[in-house]
């Protein structure tokens, strides 16, 4: 029996993926931080499923999660790890509060770092899979949700590397982009910005309280949509069961278009996109062609 570890797994795509992988006969280990998320995702499960209890962004908790692990495996090891957990954050960055800068880099950059460190010994034994999940942010010129594509963009450079270091070991090392997705990120978008601003000085809504708007009114209108976290889930399984796995993978015609454009679009282009979303000033660029 195969045997995956992921993150994330109480609600959104990490719960559908614990699920598939356990119909699928997988040996599930899905890491949640609340008990009530266990049970109801080991309760919903086959009954091998295992939830264990860890937060990514403490790299002690994550590692005490990988020894009770290790103890299931036995000398079989790891054949995947899943880095799923994910969180998002808004606010213009002159204003944005300390909790607001690091909670996006400690769960999406830290956390994937943190599993690498504490799973790689399993993986090792069993010549297993990673997958680290990107964004298209990571391509777009998006105001007020810089801390989110940046630590998105510092996972990519880092699995690039990951890569390398640990191919001579049989371990393979995966990026995924899964594209706009249904999930509880985006659901409860639109009252993490509301959280988000509250904390903002009266300064910081009187200078960006127009762009503000813009982002509250774009989240609204993205809430609910998205391709269902089945679709990503399904995506996961394919990465980790293939023969032979690509080291990049996209998930629907939206994950792959954007790819396509932030490769080719020129920057003051992208700049351009971006300003008008939110109907911001474009700097100015000498790339740019003269309007006449």
């Amino acid at each position: 029996m195969k045997s995956v570890v992921i993150t994330g797994c109480s609600a959104g795509v990490g719960r559908a993926a614990a699920l598939l992988f356990d119909r699928a006969g997988w040996q599930v280990f899905a890491i949640v931080r609340r008990q009530v998320d266990a049970d109801d995702l080991e309760a919903e499960s086959s009954g091998a499923l295992k939830a264990f209890l860890a937060d990514v962004t403490d790299r002690g908790q994550v590692f005490a999660a990988a020894a009770r692990i290790a103890e299931h495996c036995g000398d079989t090891g790891l054949d995947g790890l899943v880095c799923n957990a994910g969180v998002g954050g808004a606010g213009p960055l002159e204003f944005a509060p300390m909790d607001e800068l690091t909670k996006p880099i400690d769960t999406n950059l830290y956390g994937s770092i943190f599993c690498a460190q504490a799973f790689l010994p399993l993986l090792r034994s069993a010549r297993g899979r990673i997958i680290n999940v990107t964004s298209g942010s990571t391509l777009l010129n998006m105001p007020l949700v810089s801390t989110y594509p940046a630590a998105k963009y510092a996972l990519e450079l880092l699995t690039r590397q990951l890569r390398i270091e640990v191919a001579h070991f049989g371990v393979r090392v995966i990026l995924l982009d899964p594209g706009h997705i249904k999930s509880r990120m985006t659901l409860s978008a639109e009252e993490q910005n509301a959280l988000a601003r509250a904390k903002l000085a009266p300064e910081a809504i009187e200078l960006y309280g127009d762009m503000l708007a813009k982002l509250d009114r774009m989240v609204t209108g993205m809430v609910g949509s998205g391709k269902e976290p089945e679709v990503v889930a399904q995506a996961y399984l394919k990465a980790l069961s293939d023969a032979k796995p690509k080291a990049f993978y996209t998930v629907g015609v939206d994950a792959k278009a954007l790819r396509i454009i932030g490769r080719w679009a020129p920057q003051w282009l992208m700049d351009v996109m971006a300003a008008r979303v939110l109907n911001s000033g474009a700097p100015d660029n000498e790339d740019a062609p003269a309007h006449r």
